[in-house]
Formats: structure tokens, C-alpha cells, sequence
């Protein structure tokens, strides 16, 4: 069972993908520490949704690996992964508070209501920049 409380460092060691003769993602070498927050600025066209679906488990790699933890991610079901994956045409469920939208994710993962709401109006509480002066 993967430990899904705690922040974990991500990696991808010389993680490619290819159909056939087309590389949609060169080999790719990239580590993320636990708590550290990145943008990937590249053209459309160049990989980065297929690294996401990487690391989410919807695809595994053509060679190379996908580590959270240290722990190889090839194989695991997304289900199971510390992980999530929001595309930017957001889908969200218009007949539920918001807080049950952030805290979809958490229900499919077992988690108790109590739980879910505390975590939800954590990250909504979250202090973001703002465009009022």
C-alpha cells in the first residue's frame, strides 16, 4: 500500500514515451522535492501533458522510470497513486458545494467526510495573490 499522507519527492529518470517511430517525450531527467511547487514553460506539442499522464499512471513509460518516494510508479494503478490529474477544462459538479468538488479525489480514495471537509477548507484557505491593491 502506498503512503498517501505524506509530501514525497518525484522523479523521472531518462523517462521517455514513443508510438511506434514518433518520441512524444524525449528522455527525461527531473526531480521535484516534496513541498516544491514548478512550471513547465514549452510549447504546445511538446510533452508536457504525456509527463503528466506519467506521473498520474495514465500512461507508463517507454523506457526509463516514474519514482514518488523512490518508489518506481510503473505498473501502479492511478487509483492507487499519491497523485491526481486536473485537466484545465475544469469539470466540475455544479450541484455540489465547492469544497465537494476539491475533495472529490479524496472520496474515491476512501477517505471519511470529516476528513475530506478539513482538508478541502485547508487548500481553499490557501493565500493566493490577488488582483485588488
Amino acid at each position: 500500500m502506498l503512503d498517501q499522507t505524506t509530501g514525497k519527492a518525484i522523479e523521472f529518470d531518462r523517462a521517455s514515451v514513443g508510438y511506434g517511430q514518433f518520441q512524444a517525450v524525449q528522455p527525461t531527467d527531473l526531480r521535484i522535492e516534496a513541498g516544491e511547487f514548478i512550471s513547465i514553460l514549452i510549447p504546445s506539442g511538446c510533452g508536457k501533458t504525456t509527463l503528466l499522464r506519467l506521473l498520474a499512471g495514465f500512461l507508463d513509460p517507454t523506457e526509463g522510470d516514474v519514482r514518488i518516494g523512490g518508489q518506481s510508479m510503473v505498473g501502479i494503478d492511478p487509483s492507487i497513486r499519491p497523485t491526481a490529474l486536473i485537466f484545465q477544462d475544469l469539470a466540475l459538479f455544479p450541484l455540489i458545494p465547492i469544497w465537494e468538488n476539491v475533495a472529490f479525489g479524496l472520496e474515491m480514495r476512501g477517505w471519511s467526510k470529516g476528513k475530506r471537509r478539513d482538508r478541502a477548507h485547508e487548500l481553499l484557505a490557501t493565500d493566493a495573490p490577488s488582483d485588488h491593491a
